[in-house]
Formats: C-alpha cells, structure tokens, sequence
C-alpha cells in the first residue's frame, strides 16, 4: 500500500536541506571560479583557455540552480505556515532587500571590471558609476518579461525570481499543506514503486517543450516556469512522507538514467553532424527540440533525486557548524561573484599557468569573503540587514 499523506504541523530543522544548501553554494563557488578559464562568455576571462573545463561546468550546470529552486522550496513549508503578511515581510527581508541593495552596491564593480576586460570602457571607478546611474543601468528590456530581473543583476537574479515564485506559490502552499490530503495521497499513488519519483519531471519538460522555443533566453519565462515547478516539487517533498520515501527508492534508478544521459550528452558534441549528434544539437527541428526539452528535465529531475535522496540518508543530522554555516550561505552567495571577478581581473593577466590561478583565486576569493563576512556583515545588523540576514541575537548575561 502506498504510504499514506503525512504533513507534520510542529515540523522542526531538517538537517539534510541545510547541508545540501551548504554544499551547494561551495558547488556554485568553484563553478564560477572555473569560468574564467573555459572558452565560453563570461564577465572576464583568462587569456588561456581550455575546452575540459567545459566538462565540469556542464555538469554542473545540468543540476544546481534547480537544485537551489528545489531547496528553496523545500524550505516553503514553514513559510507557508505564517500569514500571508508575516510571509511577505519575511521574504522582502531575505531576497527583495539584499537583491536591490545588491543591484546597487555589488553589481556595478562587476560591471566596471567586465567593461575594463572587454575594452567597452576606459576610466575610473568613480567615472564608470556617474556613466551607468546615469542611464546605463537603464539600458535592458524592462517589459513584461523576468529575463530583465537578471539583466541588471548577474548572479543576484536568483534571489528576484525565488522572490517572485516564492509569493506566487504562497496560497498554493498554504492550501496542501492544510488540505492537500488527496492530491498527496494521488501523488503517492503515482509513485509508490521504485524509481516513481522520476515520474515527476514530466510536467517540468512539459514547461520546457511549450515555452523554450518562445523564450530561448536564459532566466526568461520558460526558465522562470521550470524553475517554478523545481520550487513547487522541492515543496511537496519536504511536506509529504511517502514521497520522502520514494526519493529514496528510486535514487539508483534516478543514478542510472543520470548517468547515461549525461554521458550520450557531452557524447553528441563530437558527433555534432552524425544524427546521433543532431538529436542533441539541432533544436531547429521540431522533432529534436522536444527530445532535448524533455531529456534536459528528465536528467536535471535524475540527478535531483540522487543529491537529495543521499542528502536525507546521510546528512540529516546537526551538528556546531551546521547553523553558523548554514546561516553564511546568503551573504556568501550575495558577495562571491563580486569577490571572485575583482580579484580575478587582476589575476588573469599574470603569467602563471591556469591551475595556478586557479587556486590563488579560489583561495584568495574565500579568504576575503570570509574575512568581510566575519567582520563586516555578521557583527552588525545594518549589514546583516543588507545581506538578508536576521537581527543578530541578544546575549543574555
């Protein structure tokens, strides 16, 4: 029988989300320090470059920012649980708050360092700023469209869209977790056996093949609706037992198909003429569009299983540096980008080899994030109020 629907009204810390969300950040981390070196665009790049970079960013890149929608909404329980006003203040607090700050306090540097790197500008600092709030801040699409959330925040448009997803899905939320009994207990149903939970990224791809031919653009609507969707299942599974369950039935399956679709993925690449190839490739037909539509959310879907169906076997237990990291993990996500591409501008241009950079911007990076998190951010509530962080804890003598 399948297990029935269980939703805990007195739900405590679940160990395993905050440590994947840990995890996660460190992941987004490296994978920001690696794109200085690989061929593709990015805000500054080193003159030697190299192709097998491509293969850890593109794995990576298969499954993080749903995984961070995921955990995020994994996290949507508790909210939902508060009133709708109380939701809202705490959310503009945690992601509407250090998004606009971010906007104008972190994203210029960036953009100065790209224009110095691209040579599409030529100045001082203080020059750059007068030039971009006077107009060039301006200078997107600012319609109906999220693709502009991003636009004028680099890496910080996570923090508007789950912003916007988060309100959006409030009443939804609210809604199963006091009477969703029987749409939990149908999804049960569904996915009782082993390897059901993969059943779940049907409605995923289902977004993809509908919306992505629309809106190609990185973070525009169909991305917004799939990671929408990724937010709503990460809910769902942290409210529902027998799904829980059901993770951790089909990991190895999710593992297996993972694996080989990611395999025949980066295959494709050096078969790009073969039919083989054009199947992965050539989303100008119709036919293969909505193949590579559908296998993209089936091995996102996959390799989200296995991470948090091993994240509930093996790290739902607390331990001293639980919190204090787990509470790091904004403010560390808000300045890492603008840390990595100042010290970074000034890197590439030594001649060391690649793996050396690598590692002096890595370590450099943390070591100054650290530094500004401990000293500037953590201690004071004005910055903590910045960096979306609560006000810090009266000691009590």
């Amino acid at each position: 029988m399948p297990e029935t629907f269980k939703t805990l009204k007195a739900m405590k810390r679940i160990y395993y989300i905050d440590w994947l969300r840990i995890l996660a950040i460190i992941t987004v981390f490296f994978f920001h320090t690696s794109h200085f070196f690989d061929p593709m665009y990015w805000h500054v790049k080193n003159p030697q470059q190299s192709e097998s970079v491509l293969l850890f960013l593109g794995f990576i890149n298969l499954w993080i920012m749903p995984l961070f929608f995921f955990l995020s909404g994994a996290s949507g329980v508790f909210g939902a649980r508060k009133p709708f006003l109380s939701f809202l203040k705490s959310k503009t607090l945690r992601l509407l708050v250090p998004y606009v700050m971010g906007v104008l306090l972190l994203i210029p540097p960036q953009k100065y360092v790209e224009g110095l790197s691209n040579h599409t500008f030529a100045g001082g600092y203080f020059d750059f700023l007068q030039t971009y709030f006077s107009g060039g801040i301006f200078n997107y699409p600012m319609g109906f469209d999220p693709l502009w959330i991003g636009a004028i925040s680099y890496h910080l448009w996570f923090l508007g869209h789950l912003f916007v997803i988060s309100i959006l899905f409030y009443h939804l939320m609210k809604y199963i977790d006091m009477k969703g009994e029987k749409l939990m207990n149908g999804i049960n149903r569904i996915t009782s056996f082993s390897g059901g939970a993969v059943l779940l990224f049907i409605p995923v791809a289902i977004a993809g093949v509908l919306l992505k031919k629309h809106f190609p653009n990185y973070t525009s609507w169909a991305d917004f609706a799939k990671y929408a969707l990724f937010f709503f299942l990460g809910f769902l599974c942290t409210t529902n037992e027998g799904l829980k369950q059901s993770f951790l039935k089909s990991r190895f399956i999710a593992l297996g198909i993972g694996l080989v679709l990611t395999v025949m993925y980066f295959v494709s690449f050096s078969l790009k003429e073969t039919t083989f190839g054009q199947l992965f490739q050539n989303n100008q037909v119709y036919g293969y569009y909505a193949f590579q539509e559908t296998a993209g959310a089936l091995v996102t879907w996959c390799w989200i299983i296995f991470i948090v169906a091993t994240g509930m076997k093996y790290l739902n237990k607390d331990t001293k540096y639980r919190q204090p990291l787990n509470e790091a993990v904004l403010p560390f996500y808000i300045l890492h980008q603008t840390v990595l591409l100042l010290i970074g501008f000034v890197v590439v241009q030594w001649n060391w080899e690649n793996w050396s950079k690598f590692g002096f911007i890595a370590l450099s990076a943390l070591f100054t994030i650290t530094v500004v998190y401990r000293l500037v951010i953590k201690p004071f509530n004005i910055t903590r109020f910045i960096f979306g962080m609560s006000k810090k804890p009266i000691e009590m003598n």
